[in-house]
């Protein structure tokens, strides 16, 4: 039997915070432990804050995952806003109307509703990774969002 993985190593960053923003998630299919195969998303947005870019590379890394993936999904961020979200948060707000523990609307909630439909039906693990600490795969998705918040549009 062929033991099947997949890895999603996400990052977001803005130049500014609001500012020109970039994300870039990484999607590795791992069997019997081997990398078989890798794509790299990424893309900008002209004028957003951090927390944004780190939504969108989460979503943008599960838009890759056909939805009857059976395999187990690691998705790896620097992002404990995303992560604990995911994690912890998201079933506190939605019981509560989408609103924080302080009673506040929660910021960005299209994003966090669109990360809940692409992870719908998926077996996803939320792991949040120590940024800037040497780990090569959260460095190679750091390089590639700073890389596509560079861009300048056309």
């Amino acid at each position: 039997m062929t033991n099947t993985e997949i890895t999603i190593h996400t990052d977001g960053c803005c130049l500014g915070n609001p500012g020109k923003g970039g994300f870039a998630a990484v999607v590795r299919r791992y069997e019997n432990g081997v990398e078989i195969k890798k794509r790299v998303v990424s893309d900008n947005a002209p004028e957003t804050t951090n927390n944004k870019m780190e939504l969108m590379a989460a979503i943008a890394g599960l838009r890759q995952i056909m939805r009857n993936e059976p395999a187990k999904i690691t998705v790896y961020s620097d992002s404990q806003y995303v992560v604990l979200g995911m994690s912890e948060r998201l079933p506190k707000w939605q019981a509560k109307g989408w609103r924080t523990a302080s009673g506040q609307p929660v910021k960005n909630k299209e994003l966090w509703e669109e990360l809940l439909a692409v992870a719908d039906g998926l077996d996803v693990r939320w792991e949040w990774v120590r940024g800037h600490n040497g780990d090569p795969l959260n460095e190679e998705a750091d390089s590639l969002a700073n890389q596509a918040a560079s861009k300048q549009s056309l």
